[in-house]
């Protein structure tokens, strides 16, 4: 049977009651129930990782989920290759799907009740909470001093980042699932029956277009080059960015997932266990990838490498331009979260959507090899995609939210 986004709902909420998890009103003094361990030598070997800039309209003051407009999963932040150190360790609701963002010193992160937390990035104590958003399966997106954020209750809202103010709001037709995107003056948001272009500053409408027909997983929408690059359900799609005209679009037998740009190419899973690579231009497909599991997350990709984790408990890595396998790794959990490259090293989770209760991983690997630099054990329900920033790894759990940083800094 295949997991639709109502199906995905009804058993997150079901394990949210067998798991027994504590409100996030528990006092914020939890005791450590993680493990560090140390799997590997330190490795020496250096990958080099696509370094491109985005694109003008994008600003250094735009912060999204996977990093980039393109949704890459590359940062530019100093790896940590070997066991690091928790920072701190602080209560934070119960987030699913959902990596937390970084900026300037706050650090967002939401819960499946509708919250949205911000966290001091050096303390992780409480600075602010917004309430009422419905269920969150995305963070966010942040442009200066506004983050923008929706869920269930198919409403965007944008909100003063520093205090959680609320600046404006609109109502969609359908859910919101996936991140919001923004570049420039305009925030894009994908559903799996419509795009919407707000106005950043106003929150008006600017064009809708009809995608997908039909209930659908959403992954986030992309962006490059005046194109949007989004799913619905079985509909792979691009978009004119300045008018919601559609350019071109790909059907396929069942549902993609979520997707990346780079290297001219859209790189995108599908639950016939494929990943695929479209041509950015024309949607001509150039190659595919077979492996035992859907590819549910969404893929890094380099100028060189796309690493991309499976539901049959690996990850892996292939080469950009023709999709030959490279190296494959394989994590404890069956359900692997988006990898994230930076420096060197993949850091990639293997339970974004497990249930019940027990053992979670954080694995660092090396980009090149595939070699398991070490691995941030805790227990939870699941452990979602990091944030990287300022040095540090932040991870979120059903409950908690983690600082790592490497050994005497």
């Amino acid at each position: 049977m295949k997991n639709t986004r109502f199906a995905l709902i009804d058993t997150i909420w079901l394990g949210l009651i067998l798991a027994g998890l504590t409100s996030c009103s528990t006092p914020r003094t939890p005791t450590p129930d993680f493990a560090l361990t140390a799997t590997s030598e330190q490795a020496t070997q250096t990958f080099l990782c696509c370094t491109a800039t985005p694109e003008p309209a994008v600003n250094s003051e735009i912060v999204l989920y996977r990093g980039d407009a393109q949704r890459r999963g590359v940062y530019d932040q100093p790896a940590i290759r070997i066991l690091p150190e928790v920072k701190w360790q602080s209560k934070a609701g119960y987030s699913l799907l959902t990596p937390p963002l970084v900026a300037q010193g706050i650090l967002y992160t939401v819960s499946l009740t509708g919250s949205l937390y911000a966290l001091d990035v050096e303390t992780g104590q409480e600075i602010w909470t917004a309430e009422g958003l419905g269920q969150l399966e995305s963070t966010g997106a942040i442009a200066g001093k506004t983050i923008v954020s929706g869920g269930i209750r198919k409403l965007v809202r944008a909100l003063d980042r520093n205090n959680g103010e609320e600046l404006w709001s609109f109502a969609t037709d359908h859910l919101i699932q996936g991140a919001p995107l923004i570049v420039g003056d305009r925030v894009y948001i994908a559903t799996d029956h419509a795009v919407y272009a707000l106005g950043l500053q106003s929150g008006q409408l600017v064009w809708e277009t009809a995608t997908g027909s039909e209930d659908a997983f959403m992954g986030a929408p992309a962006y490059e080059n005046g194109v949007i690059y989004t799913t619905g359900g079985k509909i792979l799609v691009a978009l004119d960015a300045e008018t919601g005209n559609e350019l071109w679009r790909v059907e396929k037998e069942e549902q993609f997932l979520g997707l990346a740009v780079a290297n001219q190419l859209v790189y995108v899973g599908n639950w016939d266990r494929y990943l695929y690579a479209f041509d950015q231009s024309t949607g001509e497909e150039r190659w595919k990838f077979q492996a035992d599991g859907e590819f549910w997350s969404a893929p890094a990709a380099t100028e060189d490498v796309v690493y991309a984790g499976n539901g049959d408990q690996k990850a892996y890595a292939l080469d950009a331009h023709t999709g030959q396998l490279l190296w494959s790794f394989e994590t404890a959990g069956r359900s692997v979260s988006d990898p994230l490259v930076s420096d060197g090293v993949v850091y990639v989770s293997d339970s974004a959507h497990e249930f019940p209760r027990g053992p979670r991983h954080l694995y660092a690997l090396d980009a090149a090899t595939g070699e398991q630099l070490w691995v941030f054990e805790t227990t939870s329900t699941y452990l979602s995609a990091p944030a990287l920033g300022n040095g540090v790894i932040y991870i979120v759990t059903a409950g908690e939210a983690f600082a790592l940083k490497s050994p005497g800094n």
